[in-house]
């Protein structure tokens, strides 16, 4: 999986009109070890998509202009759009984010 750090290749990788999934990760979150632990499978789940991580901590003027406050989190570009968000602070399950990626990119 690629890291962010910084606003500016955030703003860079969402220009490519790719579709991508940004994972808000901390490196004090619990539920941020769990799910870190399913993530390799999800990038296989949904090749055809670039994932991306970002540190919450290092990146919070880029988490503040999301309104990202909860970790773990995931947002989803596609054409210089956001298209879909789970962005709140409960622990996820590899079940619930691989159903709220595909309904995401399935609408």
């Amino acid at each position: 999986m690629n890291k962010i750090s910084n606003m500016e290749e955030f703003y860079k990788i969402t220009e490519q009109n790719k579709l991508v999934i940004f994972y808000w990760i901390t490196k004090w979150c619990p539920d941020c070890f769990v799910s870190k632990r399913f993530m390799p499978q999800l990038e296989k789940d949904f090749e055809s998509m670039e994932f991306y991580s970002i540190d919450k901590n290092t990146n919070l003027d880029l988490a503040k202009h999301l309104n990202i406050y909860g970790v773990p989190s995931f947002l989803i570009y596609e054409n210089n759009q956001e298209i879909s968000r789970l962005v709140n602070k409960k622990r996820k399950t590899y079940n619930e984010v691989k159903e709220y990626i595909f309904e995401s990119i399935n609408k």
